[in-house]
């Protein structure tokens, strides 16, 4: 595919590709809640005539390659095999006629029950280059995420999408691509025995996979918990006090301070280990970090010989 090939594409489609839905439309304008912050008044428009963006909070804009860019976290090269991918089916739209139907009024958003999600097929990490580059953004060692995950496609109503899946101990999987974060049912924690005596707790699967990016070639001396969600914590508990010592790895907000409390108050002998991203919400955040200095140049200085105290 190339960039002109792209531009063909409607951003109204991709952004509906990734679970992005306008909150409402005014003639050719959608408006939507801007992807890249949180807000509660959208101020991210796209054109369908012109198929541009401008997103008001940030004063940025453009086409669809400045916009894939944005939302793939990757280069033009990039963007333009994953749009070429058979995991994108889009139609060439007709900018002369693109949003006439919708006419000058406005379409405020309607709340929609949405339908369940139905997992359509699950595959092997690597087939699928956008959850591959989406991964890479946030840190991921491949070769640990094939490990662990599975790319899963899945359907909602009509619409097809997909996501690296994480599985649950009763079936279910939590799923997370660039812009969606949900979990088809039933919701569960997740139990990963490796037949040790110690357990490593984690709040969400992208911090389990962190923690073993971080660790890269070292041998796992632990089983893990990964709660999935923390108001999951209860279901976890009788498993946690199987084990001479639990590793507890808590978000640094409210909700982890009350986990460690929770864990405390059932007589778990749990130690803290948020210590080692102090500086960090999670253990993701401090992985990206690590990623994006290490992305940094190196400068070269000339090494001088002291002469002392003479200077």
């Amino acid at each position: 595919m190339t960039c002109e090939q792209a531009k063909q594409i409607s951003m109204v489609d991709l952004l509906e590709h990734c679970h992005i839905r306008p909150q409402y439309v005014r003639g050719q304008d959608h408006w939507y809640l801007s992807p890249f912050r949180d807000e509660k008044t959208p101020s991210f428009k796209v054109n369908a005539r012109l198929n541009v963006y401008y997103d008001h909070g940030s004063g940025q804009g453009g086409d669809i390659i400045d916009l894939g860019r944005v939302l793939f976290r990757c280069d033009t090269k990039a963007l333009l095999e994953i749009l070429d991918s058979d995991l994108f089916l889009f139609q060439p739209q007709d900018l002369k006629s693109a949003g006439l139907h919708i006419g000058s009024a406005v379409t405020p958003a309607r709340a929609i029950d949405q339908p369940a999600i139905q997992i359509t097929a699950l595959k092997e990490l690597g087939s699928n280059p956008a959850i591959t580059h989406y991964l890479e953004s946030r840190g991921i060692d491949l070769a640990v995420a094939k490990t662990y995950c599975h790319e899963v496609y899945y359907r909602v109503g009509d619409k097809n999408y997909f996501a690296a899946g994480f599985e649950n101990r009763s079936g279910g999987y939590e799923l997370r691509s660039a812009y969606f974060k949900g979990s088809t049912s039933p919701k569960d924690i997740s139990h990963i025995e490796n037949g040790h005596s110690s357990v490593c707790v984690l709040e969400g699967f992208m911090d389990f996979l962190s923690l073993l990016s971080l660790r890269k070639q070292e041998q796992v001396q632990t089983d893990f918990v990964v709660l999935n969600s923390v108001s999951l914590a209860e279901r976890s508990v009788d498993i946690v006090k199987g084990y001479s010592t639990a590793f507890l790895y808590p978000d640094h907000d409210a909700a982890g301070k009350k986990l460690l409390e929770r864990f405390e108050s059932e007589g778990i002998n749990g130690v803290d280990a948020s210590g080692i991203y102090q500086d960090y919400k999670d253990l993701n955040q401090m992985l990206v970090a690590s990623k994006h200095q290490e992305k940094q140049p190196q400068h070269r200085y000339r090494h001088r010989k002291s002469r002392g105290l003479g200077l």
